[in-house]
């Protein structure tokens, strides 16, 4: 009888453990997170780490760094503002992502003025390097149906 009541309060304590442990709340759409952040990052974050990486990668100049800096926190705004507005309206996923083409088509077109050839021409190859890695780490897409 005591062995039972033993087991019984062990079982009790450790089930007891189990269901205070609580699952992180999923971020909103949008907003996702990535490895190592705590927070969600703020546009001018956003634009400042894009200005670094870029200068790293393509050795820009520091009125280029500026200028990069400047058309990429533009850019963060504007698409946070069209988060939160396609987060109330129901929008269908080809218009989403026709819209997102198009940004994207326009930041370049920016982008392109502000580079000079060689580093736009490098800035397309690690994009498209950058591309066919994520393809590679996401497998064969499996059929649906």
């Amino acid at each position: 009888m005591k062995k039972f009541l033993v087991i019984l309060a062990a079982f009790s304590f450790s089930a007891a453990a189990v269901s205070a442990q609580t699952l992180p709340a999923k971020a909103p759409h949008g907003q996702h997170r990535m490895k190592g952040d705590k927070a969600a990052k703020t546009p001018e974050q956003r634009a400042d780490h894009a200005a670094k990486s870029l200068t790293k990668q393509l050795g820009l100049s520091a009125a280029q760094t500026e200028q990069v800096r400047q058309l990429h926190l533009s850019r963060a705004k504007e698409m946070q503002a069209y988060k939160a507005q396609v987060g109330t309206t129901p929008a269908t996923k080809r218009q989403h992502h026709e819209a997102m083409k198009g940004k994207k088509a326009q930041y370049d077109a920016q982008l392109k003025q502000i580079l000079s050839a060689d580093q736009y021409a490098k800035y397309t190859q690690l994009q498209s390097d950058r591309m066919a890695k994520r393809k590679a780490h996401q497998g064969p897409k499996q059929a649906k149906g």
